[in-house]
């Protein structure tokens, strides 16, 4: 069964910030070692910003990326709305019609 992850905020949950960037953090470390894999990370709104050099997750995320072959596809408009388009450090850009695709292809999407 093929599954994606997406991910529209840099924390999990919307009542205390602080926590959810903590369970986020903690989300990635913990996938890591998960026996099942995602096929794709797609990020999308703020989430995008999980992909910038000085987040907690960008070391987790990076493993994923280059060890377990998990590609990290960030929104395009996402990645210019905010300015970081060239500073992202794992993962790349991506049209919408890509990751479009990429849910249609998952049996499963299961959103952050």
């Amino acid at each position: 069964m093929s599954f994606v992850y997406y991910i529209s905020a840099p924390r999990i949950g919307s009542q205390d910030p602080v926590l959810g960037e903590k369970l986020i953090h903690n989300f990635f470390l913990k996938l890591l070692s998960a026996p099942e894999k995602p096929s794709h990370l797609l990020f999308l709104e703020a989430g995008v910003k999980l992909l910038l050099p000085d987040s907690s997750a960008i070391t987790a995320l990076k493993i994923l990326q280059d060890e377990d072959e998990v590609e990290l596809l960030a929104c395009k408009t996402c990645l210019q709305h905010y300015g970081i388009g060239d500073k992202v450090a794992a993962g790349r850009g991506s049209s919408m019609e890509e990751i479009i695709a990429v849910m249609q292809r998952s049996d499963k999407v299961i959103h952050l």
